[in-house]
């Protein structure tokens, strides 16, 4: 009766860490599209994007943790992005916009820049 109580445990035991490890797997999040920018565990893709007056961009959180997509100059803050929600942004000037994840902006990584021409 312990023998059997013993193997059952350890096959539940085998079976839920196999589920956890399983889901903690990271997934590929694809490409991004135009005018897309994915925001990921420890960076950006792309990190830098060039695009028209009067483009919106949109960051997409692809990550499991919270993001930000936040404009050094402070033109544009998305605020919280959760996982799988996005934020948008239109650029009306030309110019150089440099951003950062407000959560991780000691991550070289989590860095990038708009260029608008």
């Amino acid at each position: 009766m312990k023998k059997t109580l013993f193997i059952t445990f350890v096959s539940v035991w085998f079976a839920f860490s196999l589920t956890v490890i399983a889901g903690c797997k990271k997934t590929d999040p694809g490409t991004p599209g135009k005018n897309e920018v994915f925001l990921q565990y420890k960076t950006f893709n792309p990190t830098q994007l060039k695009v028209q007056i009067g483009t919106t961009v949109t960051f997409i959180n692809k990550d499991n943790a919270n993001h930000t997509a936040t404009a050094n100059s402070k033109l544009f803050d998305s605020g919280k992005i959760e996982s799988g929600k996005s934020y948008s942004y239109t650029f009306s000037n030309a110019g150089t916009y440099y951003f950062y994840c407000n959560y991780h902006s000691s991550v070289s990584q989590e860095q990038g820049v708009v260029i608008v021409q």
